[in-house]
């Protein structure tokens, strides 16, 4: 600074220069001011700290835009200045200060405590404020509690929800139960109570129910008065008001002077119900002359029969009554038969004693005519000494003759056929045998039978060939007739070939566990059969060929047998073995030789395995063994065993010990038709069938029929035979009958 050109004095300024005056004052380091600096130096230090704050970024009244205030939330318009907004910094750092529980002068930063809050410090005191980071802590703290107690509490509602819709479930039916909203009551629909059809809250109907519980109580009575009633019920034949004047219901132990239950009530007339008890016994006992009304007669009757005739009728007396004294007249009654020619038998019974038999007594009718009705009289007569009961009892009894059991057929050829049966009837029995064509239902044949001697054997002639007959029976015996209603069937056989044309013979063997020996011994005598059929065929060709019938539990899987994996069943060729799945079964057929020309020695190579360690014998699979099922392959369209040549004779051998049991392993009458149709199918071929064994042993009796013989009858009906014998000599004996 220098002093101003001026010359005038003014303001009292002197003429010096800046230069000239210097800082007495202190140091100032900041601006690096120091005393004796002079005037200009100090001004000079004092603008470069000046310019120095300037450029380091303060400016006075910096822009402010693009400064995001929102967070500090400051009331009114927003602060347009620097200051403006220092301050209001300044006052949110003091408010977060307040708020960390920093002590702030001036103001108290205790807290008084709710009095749900309460509680004792270490020292026993009660504590009611604390700072405001303690208040905090606290309060969080009972928060805490409060919020795991909401939980719990959430989940027992949750629980009592669930048990209350339960309960509600249970006590009102779906569909009549509503549930007021808001928390109203609940209601229901009465049926009989009150307010019948309508809503109704659960406290009206309750309220109801126990009013109408109360009235019923009343008038039925307490569980106590109500088994007292029950207990009275037991008639004690002790009560004897009725006979006795002089006892009074009043004096009865149980009685109920003023009755006002229905239990009560109910005990009184089990009262009066025993003294009726008593005193009927006392009129049946003492009343009205004669003891007979306690006396009742009656009987029922048997047949006895022997060879299907009446012997003897047994009489059952069980629907007589003579109670104590009674006994018969004389010791006896006396029952009557008299039949159509005059003819009486009577015996002598005492009744009384056989009232409580079940097997009765039995009269023998020995030359009686039982064919025709039979009149018996029976006088009943019994008496206690003073009373005399008597009464006479007729009864017809309806006679019959027998039909001859189980006819067989044999012998049945293209125009021949002969039936056979046991004559039970004796000489004096007459029987008419038609022959009837079931076709035009035409009899084409009567043969009459007088005085039989023994068994009836009738061979019947000129019968068309390959026709389906029924054999009926007619029976003149005593007077009487009686024709059979089950009729005997056959079929005649197509014209046979001469075994000269050649022979076709097929075996079919059962080979389960139970035919072991048997097939043992067949094999042993197969080629005597073989040396018959080559001799009757003569100088021409003969076929042979044999199958093997098994079966196994279906349960056995995969599928088994007990030969299926040796070399002699594995290298047939695939059309000679069948495995059926059946309901039950597997069952296994195998056919070990097929028909060829002369084959004596393959068939003797092919059958000489089987029965031995080789090929061990099959297994079976309960009783009845497919034996139909392979007879089918044989005849029918699958020719498993091979071709049957039309012009040869032809025969079929079956070995078996069962029942036939077809697909399902059971047999029923489905198997029963199933045999009379492969009858039927080997008869059109002319294919004969001789079955061997204990197989036709096994009977069938269809409902309202008599017993049969399944197998029998269906090689009879093939024009074969059959046999209980496994002997291979009875097979060259029918093949040599057969060939013509």
């Amino acid at each position: 600074m220098i002093p101003t050109n001026s010359s005038a004095t003014t303001n009292g300024c002197d003429s010096i220069s800046s230069n000239c005056v210097i800082w007495q004052g202190p140091d100032i380091a900041c601006i690096d001011l120091c005393n004796g600096d002079t005037i200009t130096e100090v001004v000079a230090k004092l603008a470069e700290k000046l310019c120095d704050i300037l450029d380091g970024g303060i400016v006075a009244n910096p822009d402010l835009t693009g400064l995001d205030l929102t967070c500090l939330a400051i009331p009114g318009l927003p602060p347009e200045t620097l200051v403006e907004i220092l301050q209001a910094m300044v006052d949110q750092i003091c408010e977060n200060k307040i708020s960390k529980g920093e002590p702030d002068p001036g103001r108290n930063d205790r807290l008084n405590l709710p009095t749900c809050l309460y509680y004792l410090d270490a020292n026993g005191n009660q504590v009611t404020s604390l700072p405001i980071d303690e208040y905090a802590i606290l309060t969080a703290q009972n928060l805490c509690a409060v919020i795991s107690d909401v939980e719990v509490n959430t989940l027992t509602i949750a629980n009592h929800t669930t048990r209350l819709n339960l309960l509600e479930a249970c006590v009102f039916p779906e569909g009549v139960c509503a549930i007021g909203s808001g928390g109203s009551e609940a209601q229901v629909v009465p049926t009989c109570i009150v307010n019948v059809g309508n809503l109704t809250d659960v406290s009206v109907l309750l309220l109801a129910l126990e009013i109408r519980f109360c009235e019923l109580e009343s008038a039925v009575g307490l569980p106590s008065t109500i088994n007292n009633a029950i207990s009275q019920s037991a008639i004690t034949s002790s009560y004897i008001t009725l006979s006795n004047n002089s006892v009074s219901y009043g004096s009865i132990a149980g009685w109920n002077t003023n009755a006002i239950t229905l239990a009560q009530s109910m005990q009184n007339a089990w009262v009066v119900i025993d003294d009726m008890y008593q005193a009927i016994t006392d009129i049946q006992t003492n009343c009205c002359g004669g003891g007979c009304d306690s006396v009742s007669f009656g009987y029922t009757i048997q047949n006895i029969l022997n060879d299907g005739e009446i012997s003897g009728l047994r009489f059952i007396f069980l629907n007589s009554s003579m109670p104590a004294p009674f006994n018969d007249c004389a010791g006896s009654s006396t029952i009557t038969i008299s039949d159509v020619n005059g003819n009486t038998i009577q015996e002598i019974v005492s009744v009384s004693s056989l009232q409580n038999d079940p097997n009765g007594v039995q009269v023998n009718l020995p030359g009686m005519n039982t064919v025709q009705d039979l009149n018996v009289s029976i006088g009943f007569c019994v008496t206690n000494g003073t009373d005399s009961c008597s009464d006479t009892q007729t009864t017809v009894v309806s006679g019959f003759i027998p039909c001859p059991v189980s006819p067989t057929m044999s012998n049945i050829q293209n125009e021949q056929a002969t039936i056979s049966f046991v004559n039970t009837l004796g000489p004096t029995a007459q029987y008419v045998l038609d022959v009837i064509n079931t076709v035009t239902n035409i009899t084409e044949q009567t043969e009459t039978v007088n005085n039989p001697g023994g068994p009836v054997t009738v061979t019947f002639t000129n019968l068309i060939p390959n026709t389906n007959y029924n054999v009926r029976i007619t029976v003149n015996y005593q007077g009487a007739t009686e024709v059979c209603i089950n009729p005997t069937n056959f079929t005649s056989t197509g014209a046979e070939n001469p075994c000269t044309n050649g022979i076709d013979c097929g075996f079919i063997i059962d080979y389960t566990g139970s035919m072991a020996e048997e097939i043992t011994s067949l094999k042993a005598g197969i080629p005597g059969v073989v040396n018959t059929i080559i001799a009757e065929s003569g100088a021409n060709d003969y076929q042979l060929a044999v199958t093997l019938v098994d079966e196994y539990s279906v349960a056995i899987q995969p599928p088994t047998s007990n030969y299926s994996s040796t070399p002699e069943y594995t290298s047939l060729p695939a059309n000679q073995k069948i495995m059926n799945t059946g309901p039950n079964t597997n069952q296994w057929f195998t056919t070990m030789e097929r028909f060829a020309i002369n084959n004596e020695a393959s068939f003797n190579s092919q059958i000489a395995p089987i029965a031995t360690p080789a090929f061990p014998i099959g297994s079976g699979n309960n009783g009845p063994e497919p034996t139909d099922v392979a007879i089918g392959l044989a005849v029918e369209g699958a020719a498993f065993m091979g071709t049957w040549r039309p012009s040869a004779a032809k025969y079929l051998i079956i070995f078996t010990d069962e029942y036939p049991g077809g697909a399902d392993d059971n047999f029923t009458n489905v198997d029963v038709q199933r045999l009379i149709n492969l009858a039927a199918t080997c008869s059109t071929l002319g294919i004969s069938c001789f079955v061997m064994g204990e197989g036709n042993s096994k009977t069938y009796t269809p409902p309202g029929g008599s017993v049969t013989y399944p197998w029998r009858t269906f090689a009879l009906d093939t024009g074969g035979d059959w046999n209980l014998s496994y002997d291979a000599n009875l097979i060259s004996a029918f093949i040599t009958d057969q060939c013509p």
